[in-house]
């Protein structure tokens, strides 16, 4: 009886914990502001510092998403926008309706894997098979992205 009673309490703990995993990651998860970011080291050997960009990626509440870049002292520009829509526990596909930076993207539904890293940072990859001028280049980007969130207090620093 003693065994049969502390089989079901560990299958129910490991059940709970494949939930739990399970449930990590949502729709919700990704939307919001998220900022690329790049690791920066004088050491080889290690990745670094993660420091912030000027880009930014919006993914809206309703199923759109929006690639901008700050340009300094000049200002913002929209380099890329579409639809997306999380298509597997550790992806979501973007359907590209616009695309300054890979026009090769244009029209074409874009898959995303990505890797919740904890810390609200987000490892992003994903596969381009040409390049602007057709050519192929058969390709794997990878891309570091930040969660952008509102501060308790406004800072005193803060330049506008």
């Amino acid at each position: 009886m003693k065994r049969r009673v502390l089989f079901i309490v560990m299958a129910m703990f490991l059940l709970s914990g494949f939930c739990r995993v399970a449930a990590q990651t949502t729709a919700e998860d990704l939307k919001g502001v998220w900022q690329m970011c790049f690791y920066m080291s004088s050491d080889p050997t290690v990745p670094g510092e993660l420091k912030p960009s000027n880009s930014f990626k919006i993914l809206s509440d309703d199923g759109k998403f929006t690639n901008m870049t700050v340009i300094p002292n000049k200002g913002a520009i929209i380099i890329g926008s579409g639809t997306y829509k999380l298509t597997a526990p550790n992806a979501f596909t973007e359907h590209v309706e616009k695309n300054l930076h890979l026009p090769q993207l244009v029209g074409v539904d874009n898959v995303l894997e990505f890797e919740m890293k904890g810390d609200g940072v987000m490892m992003v990859k994903f596969f381009v098979k040409k390049d602007a001028e057709g050519n192929e280049i058969n390709s794997w980007y990878y891309e570091t992205w930040k969660k952008v969130l509102m501060p308790a207090v406004y800072p005193k620093d803060l330049v506008r």
